[in-house]
């Protein structure tokens, strides 16, 4: 069953509208909510990650201060005093070695541990000495100690108590490292006394490593950062945070840590410029969140926090585009659930609303077939519809309104053949006028022998216009149709000559015949019919000056437009602005006693069709001029 066109769009509009304002109302809520959400994620993600890695410092801290609270550490320190009552021997350092092995396992991110005694001079180290191979060794010193050893910190001679100190962080051709001092007492019950420290240094970078794997990939050595093409699938942490990476600074700007390896220890200006927002305020000691556009175009989100007591900063981002995928996509599908059941309604609707009115949508078809023409077209409905009535009526009135059809067709077949009837009884009269005139000059000008053959002449071309009568006469339906035949180059000039042949020639003893005409003149037009129009004008002409001698001037030429013209002018009685108004050109209005007034008409409706214009000047009593315009053939 076809549907009302405007039944089902306006239901659609009720239906979807409110579902689409509720729908836009939940998506930028949905929005804000994961964005919000998004950020308390990242704000997480970095408390986790900083106590990760404080936790991490604060265990080796906790080992170290273990390791200078150990009963072998004073014992080794007490056993090197000049006046000690137990030497150092080799179990006393072999047990110290233990230790420090202990303390320097492969767990550790210790780099190497290094003792001084109470006169703050380097007596032992202990370090990593890594080698090919899947293990680590570890070398012991006592002697030969080598230069720039680190020193401890200078409030770990002032300290009376074990409690470790931490250097500021720093960065070297070998890597980030952190240095932590922590004294060593004699074990007494009164006042602490010191009686040397240790020194180690901590390794940064495999610190924030191992702190950062739950955001490193598969393969970190190909990770990008946020907004520079990261493609990765594999995050440990959830599947949505493929673009998520860590990004560690120190205060002077230079990165320590970033999951693109390829970046560790340039400067965030140098490598990453479109980062330096967010490194100006990690740099200045803020914490807090920003975003940013990365050198890709791509938003990123960033939240970013100091490191308590240490001068680095570290951040977590996020690219925002890939981390709302899930949230927009979730959002996008409330919308198109809101499409659906709103279309579904106004489907069920329009399709209850049809039942219910289906007479009216077919009585509407029906009237609409009728007006466009199909007479034929009746409106069947079921006895028991409503709209049986309506029905009837529509087809009892277009039965009435096919019968008066067919008699307004006759009538108009009847006036159309009167029209032709009355345009042949002009054109045969212009003929008859033309001979009429030829037979009263060969009464005079009989015996002239250039008379008679001008007379021969004519009488050729007035047969030849008869003919073409008749031949219109044989073939009404397309004289009566209007049609036209296509315009053609014609040349205007000898079309003119005839025609002044045919009728000014024969009354040139009473009416003078001027005429300007170029040598050539080529219009687009209808050859036959626009002949017929300078006969008209030209046999207007002469009868206007029918009283009395005048003169016949006929020109020719271009416009300033390029067109061409002809004109027709006569010295006759011209013709009042009222009558040219308003009857000049009316079918059977004319000023003749005899005429019939179809002349003007046919000759404007020809010039018409030709793409032309017909033009009129007359001043009551000095004359009348006709200028005919049509399309240049050049």
């Amino acid at each position: 069953m076809p549907t009302r066109p405007s039944l089902f769009p306006t239901l659609l509009v009720f239906c979807l509208a409110p579902l689409l304002v509720l729908g836009g109302i939940n998506y930028f809520n949905g929005l804000n909510a994961a964005e919000s959400e998004l950020l308390q994620d990242l704000e997480r993600e970095l408390d986790i990650f900083i106590a990760t890695v404080s936790d991490h410092i604060d265990e080796q801290e906790d080992e170290l201060t273990t390791l200078a609270d150990s009963k072998t550490l004073r014992d080794y320190l007490q056993s090197l005093a000049p006046q000690s009552a137990a030497p150092a021997n080799d179990q006393t350092l072999e047990n110290l070695q233990i230790a420090l092995a202990a303390t320097l396992s492969k767990q550790s991110h210790l780099v190497n541990i290094s003792i001084f005694d109470k006169q703050r001079r380097p007596i032992l180290i202990a370090e990593r000495a890594p080698r090919e191979g899947a293990s680590e060794d570890l070398s012991f010193r006592t002697q030969d100690l080598p230069p720039g050893l680190p020193q401890p910190e200078a409030g770990v001679w002032a300290a009376n108590k074990s409690e470790p100190l931490r250097s500021p962080v720093s960065t070297t051709s070998s890597g980030t490292s952190l240095r932590i001092s922590v004294p060593v007492f004699a074990q007494s019950e009164g006042a602490a006394t010191s009686i040397g420290a240790l020194v180690a240094e901590l390794e940064v970078d495999s610190l924030l490593s191992e702190a950062a794997r739950r955001w490193e990939v598969s393969e970190p050595a190909n990770q990008n950062s946020p907004g520079e093409n990261s493609s990765s699938e594999n995050s440990p942490v959830r599947a949505s945070s493929t673009s998520r990476s860590v990004m560690v600074i120190d205060s002077t700007g230079r990165i320590l840590y970033h999951q693109n390896q390829a970046l560790a220890y340039q400067m965030v200006s140098d490598s990453l410029p479109h980062y330096k927002p967010v490194a100006a305020r990690m740099m200045s000691g803020d914490d807090g969140w920003q975003s940013f556009f990365s050198g890709t175009g791509d938003e990123v989100w960033a939240t970013f926090s100091t490191f308590p007591e240490m001068n680095m900063s570290v951040a977590i981002l996020e690219n925002y585009k890939e981390a709302m995928v899930a949230a927009r996509r979730s959002v996008i599908w409330g919308l198109v659930y809101s499409v659906l059941i709103g279309s579904m309604a106004a489907i069920l609707l329009s399709f209850y609303l049809q039942r219910k009115t289906g007479g009216i949508e077919r009585v509407s078809e029906g009237v609409a077939a009728i007006a466009e023409g199909k007479l034929d077209h009746r409106i069947e409905l079921r006895s028991s519809d409503e709209n049986r009535v309506l029905a009837d009526n529509v087809n009892l009135m277009t039965d009435r309104l096919r019968e008066q059809i067919a008699r307004e067709t006759e009538a108009r077949q009847f006036e159309s053949f009167v029209k032709l009837s009355a345009i042949l009884t002009h054109d045969l009269k212009n003929a008859i006028e033309a001979l009429s005139l030829i037979v009263g000059n060969m009464e005079k000008h009989f015996d002239n022998q250039d008379f008679r053959a001008d007379v021969m002449n004519s009488l050729k071309l007035a047969s030849q216009n008869l003919s073409a009568m008749v031949t219109r006469l044989t073939n009404p339906v397309v004289t009566l149709s209007g049609e036209h035949k296509r315009p053609q180059p014609v040349d205007l000039v000898p079309m003119l000559k005839r025609v002044l042949a045919l009728m000014a020639e024969p009354v040139a003893e009473t009416h003078e015949t001027k005429t300007d005409l170029p040598p050539s003149l080529f219009a687009l037009a209808d050859a036959e019919r626009i002949e017929k129009v300078i006969e008209n004008l030209v046999l207007n002409g002469l009868e206007a000056m029918a009283r009395g001698n005048g003169t016949l001037t006929i020109k020719a030429g271009t416009t300033e437009e390029q067109e061409v013209f002809f004109s027709v002018t006569d010295t006759g009685n011209g013709m009042t602005p009222e009558f040219i108004e308003k009857r000049l050109y009316r079918p059977f209005a004319t000023t003749k006693k005899k005429g019939v007034g179809l002349g003007l008409y046919t000759c404007r409706e020809v010039v018409r069709a030709n793409g032309g214009s017909i033009e009129v000047d007359s001043k009551e009593g000095s004359g009348t001029t006709f200028r005919v315009v049509l399309p240049s053939a050049k």
